[in-house]
């Protein structure tokens, strides 16, 4: 990476020449390889389609030194300002385990001294460059184990992933779990980013502690294990919406009861499915569940907001293929989006089975309800926006 950043430094003109060319060209390729032998021209063209495959998590990739492995653990922009305002009130802080830098970027801003901690020289020179403007960093490589200097907080984004392969269990993380949890006796306000698929009901944590569900755009991201002044007061679990930044916590006394389909189905964002506070939600918006085991919601008003997609049943029936496909037929449906719960089949072994002709689309729920599998026909509601 030091081989690029000297050559960018020396040769700008000659490296924005480079990055026009054409990576679908196999004779543009072949030409600048050609005309500039002695230059890290394969080098740049690489950083080229990092930056491509980056766009959908930065703004101005092209402004970036990129890694594949950092592109795939870095956060987005929206989680990456999450991130700082949890942390906006500290004044000094550590991003350990920093990575090419993408939340340090926005957590370094209105801070007097943070520290980018990462083990990988290569990563470490990345993050160098794409924070070259800030002046109030200090670059270290060294392990997170190793890092002493005095922070009034600390994030952490532990290495999750094997060459390709993703690392579930925290204690295989890089540093594990419980060498993190070790830190917390001298830096009580940490924040550590796991795996949203992660088993955390199982995990022994000390001391107070609040787990964040983050989504964005209704994908679920990350959970974010909160210590300190970083964790919510008497609150274990909260789910966060992006971008909408809206949250919903956990809570006592949400026995809604289960109710049989009514005229509109709701689907909770998934922070709410895995943070468990579906029965929360249904307490707030005075649904009911449609069976204990799924994370689905009933009324028969109308609810749009941010917490749910919303459905307006139409039709619904015991599971039998003769009549789906009658059904499809006889409605010309020819666009299916087919969503399941506790079905055997995948999606698209399922979609064999079926065929589509027509233009109409619709929604298909298939629902495992007490042992007995049905089927759901449903319109998705789009949310109205409110004009101005």
């Amino acid at each position: 990476m030091k081989k690029i950043i000297t050559f960018i430094e020396k040769n700008p003109e000659i490296y924005q020449e480079i990055l026009k060319t054409d990576l679908n060209n196999i004779n543009e390729i072949q030409k600048i390889n050609s005309k500039y032998p002695n230059f890290p021209v394969k080098e740049i063209l690489t950083q080229k389609k990092l930056r491509q495959k980056a766009t959908k998590k930065f703004s101005h990739p092209e402004n970036l030194l990129l890694t594949e492995k950092g592109i795939q653990q870095s956060s987005s922009k929206c989680l990456s300002e999450y991130h700082a305002m949890k942390f906006s009130k500290y004044k000094s802080l550590a991003d350990i385990c920093c990575g090419i830098g993408s939340d340090l970027q926005n957590l370094s801003k209105n801070k007097e001294k943070i520290y980018a901690v990462d083990l990988d020289k290569k990563t470490l020179e990345c993050t160098k460059w794409n924070n070259r403007d800030k002046t109030n960093i200090t670059f270290l490589n060294e392990k997170a184990q190793d890092f002493n200097e005095d922070v009034e907080a600390i994030f952490i984004d532990p290495d999750r992933r094997d060459g390709a392969k993703r690392i579930i269990e925290p204690e295989s993380y890089s540093p594990p779990i419980s060498d993190i949890f070790k830190m917390l006796a001298k830096y009580p306000n940490i924040a550590i980013k796991l795996s949203p698929v992660i088993d955390y009901k199982s995990m022994k944590i000390p001391g107070n502690h609040t787990f964040e569900f983050i989504s964005e755009n209704g994908e679920l991201k990350e959970i974010l294990l909160c210590f300190g002044d970083l964790a919510t007061e008497s609150i274990l679990k909260k789910a966060i919406l992006l971008p909408q930044n809206l949250e919903i916590n956990d809570s006592e006394n949400d026995d809604i009861g289960i109710s049989q389909i009514d005229k509109f189905l709701f689907e909770p964002d998934s922070a709410i499915i895995r943070a468990g506070l579906v029965k929360h939600l249904g307490h707030i918006l005075d649904c009911k569940l449609i069976d204990k085991h799924l994370a689905l919601l009933t009324s028969q008003n109308l609810l749009q907001n941010d917490f749910v997609k919303t459905y307006e049943v139409t039709t619904f029936f015991n599971y039998n293929l003769k009549k789906l496909k009658r059904y499809l037929k006889e409605n010309k449906i020819g666009i299916l989006d087919i969503k399941t719960r506790g079905f055997s089949e995948s999606v698209e072994e399922f979609r064999k089975k079926i065929k589509l002709k027509g233009n109409t689309k619709t929604t298909m729920f298939i629902l495992k309800m007490n042992d007995i599998h049905q089927i759901i026909f449903a319109e998705f509601k789009k949310k109205l926006v409110k004009k101005r």
